[in-house]
């Protein structure tokens, strides 16, 4: 009877890891299909300078196919190439291939953030200079309709940095962009162990680098003085540590992922997304493989951001004598996200802080006209279909299109005396070499979101290894939060570069499936000449 019980346990948490992996696969391949078509005929980009609105254009598909037949074509010489080596030699090929990229995003990355010194603006000036303002004293930005009166969020990286400066001094961002750069070369890393956690081959791996080389939004975000960088090292971290787990169960990458998950919310708040995939992700493989362990490490992973948060509150509270604020509603971000302005579906204006201004900085009657506006705008979703699908499908795109993810857009702002001289690689990235930077990155991107369509059509498969999902249930919950949620293509960033490792083993198991088709016809056509041949 107990024997029995036991078995019916066993099916039932196989059958959710296989009602799991299906969920992941079908919503993968739908959202990939749709980014792969449009990304294959479309693309979207902002010119550094200019305004901050999407430019949509005709892509060329010509060009498109013959980058992807190249890559495919790269893939299948490197696996012919594998066959005849030993493994020693394979291991050092694999290991030259690593090291020239690492090298490679490392070199441009210092370059970039030595080139010029780009002025910090927007969300990453006051993250910094509040910093530099609470070290000295200075607790303004944190009155009632101040920043972080505002944006209370933002007070975990804010510390952060603080402490940073404690070391290097105040208003040193370019200590923080030496951080960045260090984390970008970790980035691709960890991208690569992540892969070969999946396919210990050669070729794909060296596929991955080869691919990371024209990775060009990592490099150019370095010198971006905010989380963004960061909570891409911590994800990855976190999906190495799960995979690790997975093969050792070994407590130690459980305090690892948690930490990476932790440090990643403090750094970005939107990496609440990868938590809530992690907690579903964990759910999964307690009921499969009946592990406690992964269960609590979910719980902890959820109630350690939050005490930390409620910790930095309770501090800056205590050193300003600022009461808390709650800051801008929630919906407020909803509601900008479902407006349209000056021919922008969902991008970000003025719109919460002048709601909240006009009201008197008082949340919830704030709250209260923000919920009004949500309601009107879904009325007009609801009475005209054909330009709810236009808003939202010019939306996604807009975000989810756009190859440089306004990397150059955001960085190329310098300081007045240190703009870099007009005859500089620097300046010239910005300037006359912007539509071929675009060029490179564009054929990469459709050949990024081809991989990830194989990745779920091919990888995630009913019975495939849930854990090794964490950063594509990751990307479903982004695409899914980037409908409703105020529009940026830099907040698709983290996703992207997350993209690679994956994409390298959707390429290759597109391969592997071809090979053994052919393997297979070929066993097939030996079998009847053998079967001929005894006839006869």
């Amino acid at each position: 009877m107990k024997e029995h019980g036991e078995q019916k346990q066993r099916e039932a948490g196989e059958g959710l890891a296989v009602l799991a992996n299906w969920i992941v696969r079908i919503c993968g391949t739908a959202i990939f299909l749709f980014l792969t078509w449009y990304s294959f005929r479309y693309t979207q980009y902002m010119n550094p300078g200019g305004e901050e609105i999407p430019l949509n254009v005709w892509d060329s598909m010509s060009r498109n196919l013959l980058v992807l037949l190249f890559a495919g074509a790269f893939l299948v010489f490197l696996a012919q190439v594998e066959k005849r080596f030993s493994q020693q030699v394979k291991n050092r090929i694999k290991q030259a291939a690593l090291a020239l990229t690492l090298l490679w995003i490392g070199g441009w990355s210092f370059w970039w953030i030595t080139g010029a010194d780009r002025l910090p603006t927007g969300d990453q000036a006051f993250v910094y200079g509040g910093a530099s303002y609470f070290l000295e004293g200075n607790y303004e930005f944190l009155a009632q309709g101040g920043y972080f009166g505002m944006y209370p969020h933002q007070l975990a990286l804010t510390a952060l940095m603080e402490l940073l400066f404690v070391f290097v001094g105040t208003y040193n961002y370019f200590a923080f962009q030496v951080i960045c750069a260090f984390l970008a070369v970790g980035i691709v890393f960890l991208g690569y162990r992540i892969v070969e956690e999946i396919v210990d081959q050669m070729s794909v791996l060296v596929f991955y680098c080869a691919t990371m080389l024209g990775c060009l939004p990592l490099i150019f975000y370095t010198s971006w003085v905010y989380g963004d960088i960061p909570s891409i090292f911590f994800s990855l971290l976190a999906a190495w540590a799960l995979l690790r787990y997975g093969k050792k169960s070994h407590w130690g990458y459980l305090v690892l992922c948690v930490f990476s998950l932790t440090m990643g919310i403090l750094v970005r708040k939107n990496s609440l997304i990868l938590l809530i995939a992690f907690c579903l992700v964990s759910l999964v493989w307690a009921v499969y493989r009946k592990d406690k362990k992964l269960l609590k490490a979910a719980v902890l992973a959820v109630l350690l951001p939050w005490l930390l948060y409620m910790g930095i509150y309770k501090m800056y509270e205590l050193r300003s004598g600022y009461e808390h604020s709650q800051g801008l509603p929630v919906l407020s971000w909803v509601s900008m996200g479902l407006q349209e302005n000056n021919g922008k579906y969902g991008w970000y204006f003025d719109y919460p802080r002048r709601i909240y201004y006009e009201n008197d900085c008082d949340r919830d009657i704030t709250e209260e006209v923000v919920k009004q506006d949500i309601r009107e705008r879904l009325g007009v979703f609801r009475s005209d279909p054909s330009y709810a699908w236009t808003f939202f499908r010019e939306k996604l795109l807009s975000q989810w299109n756009e190859p440089l993810y306004q990397s150059l857009y955001f960085n190329t702002e310098y300081v007045e005396g240190f703009e870099p001289p007009a005859d500089s690689l620097t300046a010239k990235l910005g300037g006359e070499y912007f539509l071929k930077v675009l060029w490179v990155c564009d054929r990469l991107q459709f050949v990024v979101y081809f991989g990830m369509l194989l990745y779920f059509v091919l990888a995630v498969r009913p019975k495939s290894n849930p854990l090794q999902h964490l950063l594509a249930v990751m990307m479903i919950g982004g695409f899914l939060f980037s409908i409703f949620w105020e529009a940026k293509a830099r907040y698709v960033l983290p996703y992207y570069v997350t993209m690679f490792s994956f994409s390298a083993v959707g390429y290759w198991q597109l391969m592997e499936q071809i090979f053994g088709m052919i393997r297979g016809r070929g066993r097939k056509d030996k079998d009847n000449i053998i079967k001929f041949r005894k006839a006869a």
